[in-house]
C-alpha cells in the first residue's frame, strides 16, 4: 500500500535505473540530482498517508537562501528544510552494496529511507555517506527523505563569520553501487584508498598505496589486488599484484609499498603533470572477475621551507601568488554546478596565479580535481569561526570536521597546507570586549590554544606530509594578542590577514609590520593570507581614498601591496582577499549583503585590478587600459574655451614602454613602472574618445570612452543633464539608466555646486569614512544615497534660460536603533540615534516652495531612499538654485540632477 501511494504521488520523479542485470561487476557512481521535492520548514511526514501538495519540485544542488540573503530584510532563513525523492532500485542490486553519497549539505542532515532513519551528519562543508543496503526494498520504489537545517548551533562551527551560511543540499548527491567485496566506503566519505609519497627526486620517485578491503559476504574470499601507476595517457609505468585472503564479513588492510617510477614527470604550477593510480580487486578462480576499481590522482612533487622561510617546490624557490575563494554566485547562492567551480579556478589561473586559499571551509570535489589539473597549490581549511565554544561537543565536532576534511582530500597533490583556524580571536579582541578582565581573556585564549593544539596533533597525524596553517588578524585594541597568548606557536605556518590602508593605518605600514614580525620570529614561515579593499565598479574617483569603494582605490592599494610583498624575500607568499565578491548578508556598503573585496565581481566579470595581477604574473603579453568599467565619464573643461578635460588614465603592462594615442594624436611613450603601470594625462573631448595603446613589443589595446564635457561657464544653450553624487569625491554610474552622477564640488560662479554645509565624514574610528556603510532601502543605487552634505544651504546650477526637470535624492542617515555590531566592519561607522521629527526642513527652487516640512524619518523612515522630481523654468541669468530651509535639525541632500526639457 505504501509503495503504491509513493508511486502515485511522486511518479514523475522516479529514478529509473539504466543498469542492465548483466552489467560488468564494477562500481556504479551516478548522481541523483534531478527530480526532488522540497519543503521549507519542518513538516510531519505521514508515511501511511503521503501528501506532497505544498512541496515544490527542485533539482540539486539547491539552497533556500539564494534570494532572502540578498533582500532588504535583516537576516535570512536559518532553519530546517525537507527533501524527498523516490528511488527505484533494480532487483539484481540485492546482491550488491548500495551507498548514498552527499558532497555537502549545510549543516545538520538526517536521512530516512522508507521512514527508517539511516543516519545523521553534523557539519556543512564536508561529504558524508550512508550504506542503504539493509534499508532498501529491491525491485521496488523507495522513498528517500532528508531533513537539513542551517540553524545556529553553538556546538557546530562556524559560529559567526563574514559570509552567508546558506542552507540546503547544495552539492551533488550520488548513488554508489559496489560488489560485496569492495574498497572501504565507510572511511569518512573518503576514497578509502590512499597514496603516500616516499623519496621524490628528478631521477626517481617512490609511491606507496594503502587502504582497506571490505568483504560483506558470509564466506571467505581470495582476491588479487592489482596496483598500477599510469601516465596521463593511461600508459602503465609500473604495476604490482598481491593476493589476499578476506575473512567473511570483515575488513582487511592492504598496502603496496615503494613502487618506483624512474625519471618521473614532476608536478608543478608550470607543469601540472598527473599520473593515475589504478587499484583493482579481482576474484581468484578460473575466470578472474574485476570486483572493484578506483582511480586516484598522483602528482609527484616535494616541498619545504628553506632557512630563509621561502617556499621550495621540487628544489626551487617559488613565491606563492594567489587569492582566496568563496563558493557562491548571484541567484545560485552556494548551489553551484561543478562547471561553475571549474570555471572559477580557470579564472584564477588565468591571472597568472599559482596558489589558492579555499576560504573558509572544505570545498567541492570538483575544486580539488581542478586545482590538481591546473597546477594551483592549495591551502584548504576546516570551517573557521571568530570564537570557540568551550564544550566537549564543539571540540569533538571540530576534530571530526578536520578528520573528514583531510581524509576526503589528502590524495590531491595540489594540497600543501591544511588550515584549522581563521581570526579565531577577533571577537575576543573586538571593541565589545574591550573592558573584559585579563583573567577572563586569558582563560578564553588558553582554551582556544588548547583546541588549536588538538587540531594540530590530529592534522599532523592524518597528513604528516602536509604543513599546517592558521590565519590571524591585526589587533589594534590588544597589541600583539595572538603572539601574547601563544596561539601563533601552534601551526607550522602562520597566515596574516592584514588590511593596512583599508580598515586601519596606511598601506605603506604593511612592510614595517611584517618585517617586525619576521625579525621577532625568524624561524616562522609567513604567508599574507588576506589583504585588499572593497570596490564597486560603478564608483570612480580622481582622488581615491580608503573606504570609498572606488575601483581606483582598489587598484592603488593592490599596486602598493604587490610591490611591497614581492620585495619581501622572507614572505613565502600571499593570497588576495578575494578572487570574487561573495555573499555576506550582514554587510551594507556599496552593494549590500556582498563583500566586495574581490578581484572580480560576484557575477565573475572583472574589475580593473584583475589585469594588474596579469601584468605582474602572467607569462602572456599584457597591455590593458584600465577603463573597462568606466567608459561613461564626465567633467568640466580645464579652462574656458580649451574644449578638453584632462583625467589620469592608468594602463597595466608587462612590457618596457607604452605609447598612447587619443583620438589619433600620440601622447608619446612612457616607461612602465615597477608596479607594472603607466599613467597618462588624457585630454577628453566632448563625445566619443578613442584610446589606443601599443607597447614596445607591438601588443595593442584600445577602448572607447563617451565623455560629457561641460564648458566654463556652462553653455548658453544647455543640452546635457547634470547629475551630482552629493557629498562624494567619487562619481557613480547607474548602468540601468546609463546615468553618470559626477563627484560633488563646492559652488563656483558659472558652474554648479553646493553652498553651506560639509560632506559627512565619519571619523573617530580607525579610518575616516565618507558617508554611510548601510543598506539604503528602496534602491539598488546605494552609493548615490550613502553620501550627503549635511547643513546644506543651497545647491546651484548656473544654467541658461529654459525648462528643466530637477531631481533631488534624500535619505535619513540616522538610524532608529543601534544595529548589532559587525565585527568585520573595522572602520569608523558612527551609531547615532535620533527621534522622529528631529530633522525637518523645506525646499525651495528659485523661490518656489516645492517641499514643505519634509521629515525624512517620519515620512520615509531611516535609511530609505526618497526621490522627488519637479519642473522649473529658469529665467535668463537666473539659473537654478535649490534652497534647503531648516526648521529643526540639519537639512541633508544625497543627490541632485537637472535635466533640460
Amino acid at each position: 500500500m505504501l509503495i503504491m501511494k509513493i508511486q502515485s504521488v511522486l511518479y514523475l520523479f522516479l529514478l529509473l535505473s539504466a543498469i542492465p542485470s548483466a552489467a560488468l561487476s564494477q562500481r556504479i557512481n551516478s548522481t541523483i540530482n534531478s527530480g526532488w521535492l522540497f519543503h521549507k520548514g519542518d513538516v510531519e511526514i505521514n508515511y501511511q498517508d503521503l501528501s506532497f501538495d505544498d512541496w515544490t519540485t527542485i533539482n540539486l544542488p539547491h539552497t533556500w537562501n539564494n534570494e532572502d540573503a540578498f533582500d532588504e530584510e535583516d537576516g535570512f532563513y536559518r532553519g530546517p528544510g525537507w527533501y524527498a525523492k523516490v528511488l527505484t532500485i533494480p532487483e539484481d542490486w540485492e546482491s550488491k552494496q548500495v551507498f548514498l553519497d552527499f558532497e555537502g549539505a549545510n549543516q545538520v542532515t538526517e536521512v530516512y529511507l522508507n521512514g527508517e532513519k539511516v543516519g545523521k551528519h553534523i557539519g556543512g562543508y564536508t561529504a558524508f555517506r550512508f550504506n542503504l543496503s539493509s534499508h532498501l526494498q529491491f525491485g521496488q520504489s523507495n522513498l528517500l527523505t532528508v531533513r537539513v537545517t542551517n540553524e545556529h548551533n553553538e556546538d557546530i562551527p562556524p559560529l559567526r563569520m563574514d559570509y552567508t551560511f546558506y542552507g540546503g543540499i547544495y552539492r551533488n548527491v550520488s548513488l554508489i553501487v559496489t560488489e560485496p567485496v569492495h574498497f572501504d566506503m565507510s572511511n569518512n566519505a573518503s576514497d578509502g584508498v590512499f597514496t603516500k609519497l616516499g623519496d621524490i627526486s628528478h631521477e626517481q620517485a617512490k609511491v606507496s598505496v594503502y587502504g582497506k578491503l571490505v568483504n560483506a559476504q558470509n564466506q571467505n574470499n581470495s582476491i588479487r589486488i592489482e596496483t598500477s601507476i599510469a601516465d596521463q595517457q593511461y600508459n602503465v609505468v609500473v604495476s604490482e599484484n598481491s593476493e589476499i585472503n578476506l575473512p567473511a564479513g570483515a575488513e582487511t588492510e592492504f598496502a603496496t609499498e615503494n613502487m618506483v617510477i624512474q625519471n618521473p614527470s614532476l608536478w608543478s604550477p608550470d607543469n601540472p603533470n598527473l599520473y593515475n593510480v589504478i587499484i583493482r580487486i579481482y576474484s581468484m578462480g578460473k575466470n578472474d572477475k574485476m570486483l572493484d576499481e578506483i582511480v586516484l590522482p598522483l602528482g609527484l612533487r616535494w616541498f619545504e621551507f628553506d632557512e630563509q622561510n621561502r617556499f621550495i617546490l621540487n628544489g626551487k624557490p617559488l613565491k606563492l601568488v594567489g587569492a582566496n575563494r568563496h563558493q557562491d554566485m548571484p541567484e545560485k547562492g552556494s548551489a553551484l554546478l561543478d562547471e561553475d567551480h571549474r570555471n572559477d579556478f580557470k579564472h584564477i589561473k588565468d591571472l597568472g596565479m599559482n596558489f589558492v586559499r579555499l576560504a573558509h571551509y572544505p570545498q567541492a570535489r570538483a575544486v580539488y580535481n581542478m586545482c590538481d589539473r591546473l597546477g594551483l597549490l592549495v591551502w584548504s581549511e576546516m570551517p573557521g569561526t571568530v570564537r570557540i565554544t568551550q564544550t566537549d561537543a564543539f571540540t569533538e565536532n571540530c576534530l571530526n570536521m578536520q578528520r573528514e576534511h583531510i581524509r576526503q582530500t589528502r590524495n590531491h597533490p595540489s594540497i600543501v597546507f591544511y588550515g584549522y583556524m581563521n581570526e579565531v580571536m577577533i571577537q575576543l579582541f573586538s571593541g565589545s570586549n574591550r573592558d573584559m578582565s585579563e583573567a577572563e581573556r586569558s582563560q578564553i585564549a588558553g582554551a582556544t590554544v588548547e583546541l588549536a593544539e588538538k587540531l594540530q596533533t590530529l592534522s599532523k597525524k592524518e597528513a604528516p606530509d602536509r604543513k599546517t596553517v592558521m590565519a590571524v588578524h591585526y589587533t589594534s585594541s590588544l597589541k600583539d594578542g595572538y603572539n601574547k597568548y601563544g596561539l601563533t606557536e601552534v601551526p607550522d605556518v602562520l597566515g596574516w590577514n592584514l588590511y593596512f590602508g583599508w580598515y586601519y593605518g596606511d598601506k605603506e605600514d604593511l612592510t614595517p609590520y611584517l618585517k617586525e614580525q619576521h625579525e621577532r620570529y625568524p624561524d616562522r614561515p609567513l604567508i599574507m593570507s588576506e589583504y585588499g579593499p572593497g570596490a564597486d565598479v560603478r564608483n570612480h574617483s580622481e582622488t581615491p581614498k580608503p573606504w570609498d569603494f572606488t575601483e581606483d582605490y582598489q587598484v592603488v592599494m593592490h599596486e602598493s601591496y604587490l610591490e611591497q610583498m614581492m620585495n619581501m624575500p622572507w614572505l613565502a607568499g600571499f593570497a588576495a582577499w578575494n578572487a570574487f565578491d561573495f555573499g555576506s548578508e550582514r554587510r551594507g556598503e556599496a552593494i549590500p549583503h556582498v563583500n566586495q573585496k574581490g578581484l572580480m565581481n560576484f557575477d565573475r566579470t572583472e574589475k580593473a585590478v584583475a589585469s594588474l595581477y596579469r601584468a605582474w604574473f602572467s607569462d602572456e603579453p599584457v597591455l590593458h587600459i584600465a577603463l573597462r568599467n568606466y567608459t561613461q565619464q564626465g567633467g568640466i573643461e580645464d579652462s574656458p574655451g580649451v574644449g578638453v578635460s584632462r583625467n589620469a588614465v592608468k594602463i597595466f603592462s608587462n612590457s618596457d614602454t607604452v605609447e598612447l594615442n587619443v583620438n589619433g594624436v600620440s601622447l608619446g611613450a612612457k616607461s612602465v613602472t615597477s608596479t607594472r603601470t603607466v599613467v597618462f594625462d588624457v585630454p577628453f573631448k566632448d563625445g566619443y574618445n578613442l584610446l589606443e595603446a601599443k607597447d614596445n613589443n607591438g601588443v595593442k589595446d584600445e577602448i572607447g570612452v563617451v565623455f560629457d564635457l561641460y564648458t566654463q561657464p556652462l553653455a548658453a544653450v544647455q543640452s546635457k543633464a547634470i547629475a551630482v553624487n552629493v557629498g562624494a569625491h567619487w562619481s557613480f554610474y547607474n548602468p540601468s539608466t546609463k546615468e553618470l552622477w559626477m563627484a560633488d564640488r563646492k559652488y563656483t560662479p558659472g558652474l554648479w555646486g553646493y553652498e553651506g554645509g560639509e560632506p559627512l565624514i565619519q571619523s573617530g574610528g580607525r579610518q575616516d569614512k565618507t558617508g554611510l556603510s548601510n543598506d539604503i532601502f528602496g534602491t539598488g543605487n546605494d552609493p548615490l544615497f550613502q553620501t550627503f552634505v549635511e547643513n546644506i544651504e543651497s545647491y546651484r546650477f548656473d544654467v541658461s534660460q529654459g525648462l528643466y526637470e530637477v531631481k533631488v535624492c534624500f535619505t535619513e542617515p540616522n538610524r532608529r536603533t543601534k544595529e548589532e555590531e559587525l565585527i568585520y566592519n573595522l572602520g569608523a561607522d558612527a551609531e547615532t540615534e535620533i527621534k522622529e521629527g528631529s530633522r525637518v526642513f523645506s525646499v525651495e527652487i528659485n523661490g518656489i516652495r516645492v517641499l514643505n516640512h519634509l521629515n525624512l524619518a517620519k515620512q520615509h523612515g531611516p535609511l530609505q531612499a526618497a526621490v522627488y522630481r519637479f519642473r522649473i523654468f529658469a529665467k535668463d541669468q537666473e539659473g537654478i538654485r535649490v534652497k534647503f530651509i531648516p526648521e529643526e535639525g540639519a537639512p541633508v541632500l544625497s543627490g541632485i540632477r537637472i535635466k533640460p526639457l
